[in-house]
């Protein structure tokens, strides 16, 4: 995906306490989008030294290829998940690195899936988490490495009965901060063309095109006395715009994007919020955080709100924290603070003033607290009363905004029924002409179908809302679904995969309503094609076996359905059409024992 490499100059400014005054400025070259990217190996070329040291920051290691050079894993330990009684061991096979996930049963394997790790996500300061790819889709594997505490443990999120198993999609929400600009397929999905190697100089530079042909047109800019706007330095950029740079990535929460706005976006030197707000949930007890709220928490300290500090006040992006000895920062503090005027008593400020503390949502972990701030008894881990979602990064966020982040906390994160009463609270201030699509996200999460299915009747939606993401045609499909009403399902699901043919889940569904419309040959047609683009894919072959059934071609019926299994060894409906097809040929042992293996089944996920 990138360009070939060019001979580059580069010029940039040492990162200092003091912020150079800038008299005049104007929009970025780079801004553009017609401008590339041209990778991290261009910028090479001319600036080695730069490049080496930061590949050896957290950043620059980010996102790499899953091999014995690049993982934090010598001996890969055993994890076991008890709610779903499944066991994931990592096993090095000659340089690669590979999954397998197991099921015992009286000492015998009754389930086995091995799975060759692509990707490792995490520098392994923290973790060490793993990511496959089947024809461009990627998505993370149960398996994480925690490597300050030497721990093999699931990944955040798949604890406590909530194993995704090798489901979880990342898509360009994820990829967008933890690598450099990937080629997709699609806004917000998780199908790539191609995928780089890590965060890179351009994550923080902006596209790197424009300066390079400047560069070779002979256009030189002496950048200590002006300011070189083919490429962004964000030193030299005003203070807001210098924190958007790292806030785009050091502010995780729940992030909502603008209207035609998508994670690749925004680039250093433009205005976050005019791209994403960023919310987080508030609580009285405020010492506790998240792994990425370094800005947030930073915002907080008394040191920035009587200061024009900003990130790059002490950090140097290009230099690995890990490699930098704690008398440079605490040499930071000094500039301001004469507490420690004997450098004897200097001894590494940020230990007291900025301890490491355990974050509420990534286990075994121990970051660095932003918040510097005087020491004092640490309170008790409880959050107190939820205050609201704020917006970190906006301070005037619309009411569409705040609609939107209620929604979607309510949607990924925790299904608190108050989430939908405050995105109600703001969605009724807004037109409904001008933010249809939000009002099906709630009408759709509250499960109020009928509502959605009067406003497609009242508006004719598709006609006259053409503009809306393929998710709200999908979800108004699911409301004709609701009511047997199949013809208006297929024509709303149709055009959700016009719009995203990539989305295999919404592909699989309009193939139901096909079937349940007795149009079998295009659902067959359907499915087919879900499998060719990712065999992983258990729902198709459950549906092909089902046709195969009615059909009552047993034996291929049989061998779909047992596909099927072989993804997810607790895939009830596919036992249960194969309980179906054993009772249909007269075979009542196996029938017995896979209505056996349902009510196992159903029996353990009742416990979650």
């Amino acid at each position: 995906m990138y360009i070939k490499l060019y001979n580059v100059i580069l010029i940039f400014a040492l990162f200092s306490c003091t912020r150079p005054e800038i008299s005049k400025y104007t929009e970025y070259i780079n801004h553009s989008d017609t401008v590339a990217y041209v990778g991290k190996e261009t910028c090479k070329q001319c600036h080695y030294e730069i490049y080496e040291s930061y590949m050896q920051t957290a950043m620059g290691q980010s996102f790499r290829f899953a091999t014995s050079e690049n993982s934090s894993i010598d001996t890969p330990k055993l994890v076991n998940d008890p709610h779903k009684n499944l066991s994931y061991l990592g096993s090095w096979k000659n340089d690669s690195l590979w999954l397998k996930e197991y099921r015992l049963f009286e000492n015998d394997t009754i389930h086995i899936i091995d799975k060759k790790v692509d990707f490792i996500i995490g520098s392994g300061h923290h973790t060490n988490s793993h990511l496959f790819a089947q024809n461009g889709y990627v998505h993370q594997m149960p398996y994480t490495y925690y490597t300050q505490d030497k721990i093999f443990d699931l990944p955040p999120g798949f604890e406590n009965g909530n194993n995704s198993r090798f489901d979880r999609e990342i898509g360009t929400e994820c990829m967008s901060c933890h690598n450099a600009h990937a080629d997709y397929y699609h806004s917000n999905s998780n199908r790539f063309h191609e995928i780089p190697q890590g965060i890179d100089c351009e994550n923080c530079h902006g596209p790197g095109e424009a300066h390079v042909k400047r560069i070779q047109k002979g256009i030189m800019v002496d950048t200590s006395y002006e300011i070189d706007y083919s490429i962004v330095n964000p030193a030299k950029l005003p203070i807001d715009l210098q924190f958007d740079v790292c806030q785009r990535c050091h502010l995780q929460g729940t992030a909502v994007l603008n209207n035609d706005k998508d994670f690749y976006d925004f680039k250093p030197g433009q205005k976050l919020n005019e791209f994403i707000d960023v919310y987080l949930p508030k609580y009285e007890n405020e010492d506790l955080f998240i792994m990425a709220s370094h800005v947030e928490r930073f915002k907080l300290s008394e040191c920035y709100k009587n200061s024009e500090m900003t990130c790059i006040t002490c950090h140097n992006p290009h230099k690995s924290v890990r490699q930098t000895d704690a008398t440079f920062f605490d040499a930071k503090c000094m500039n301001c603070h004469n507490v420690c005027s004997d450098e004897k008593n200097i001894n590494n400020c940020a230990s007291c003033h900025m301890p490491n503390s355990s974050s509420i949502d990534i286990p075994h972990v121990s970051i660095t607290d932003h918040k510097i701030s005087i020491p004092k008894e640490m309170k008790k881990k409880e959050f107190g009363n939820f205050l609201g979602l704020f917006a970190i990064n906006n301070s005037n966020p619309t009411n569409l905004s705040k609609a939107k982040a209620y929604l979607k906390r309510y949607e990924s994160f925790e299904q608190i029924e108050s989430y939908l009463d405050s995105a109600f609270f703001y969605l009724e201030k807004c037109n409904i002409k001008q933010c249809m699509d939000v009002f099906i996200d709630y009408y759709f999460l509250t499960e109020d179908f009928r509502m959605i299915v009067n406003l497609d009747m009242q508006y004719d939606i598709i006609d006259n809302f053409s503009d809306l993401g393929p998710n709200s045609y999908s979800r108004i499909a699911y409301s004709y679904e609701n009511f047997e009403m199949w013809n208006d399902a297929i024509k709303q699901m149709n055009f959700s995969c016009q719009l995203n043919p990539n989305d295999l889940k919404h592909k699989n569904k309009l193939g139901t309503y096909y079937v349940k419309s007795n149009n079998i040959s295009k659902a067959k047609e359907i499915f087919l094609d879900i499998i060719s683009f990712n065999p992983n894919f258990k729902e198709p072959y459950l549906n092909l076996g089902y046709i195969s059934l009615v059909e009552k071609n047993y034996k291929l019926s049989e061998d779909y359905l047992s596909r099927a299994i072989a993804l997810d060894p607790d895939y009830v409906l596919a036992y249960e059409n194969l309980a179906r097809l054993k009772f249909e040929t007269n075979n009542k042992i196996d029938y017995a024992n896979y209505l056996k293996k349902i009510q196992t089944i159903q029996q353990r996920q009742k416990k979650l």
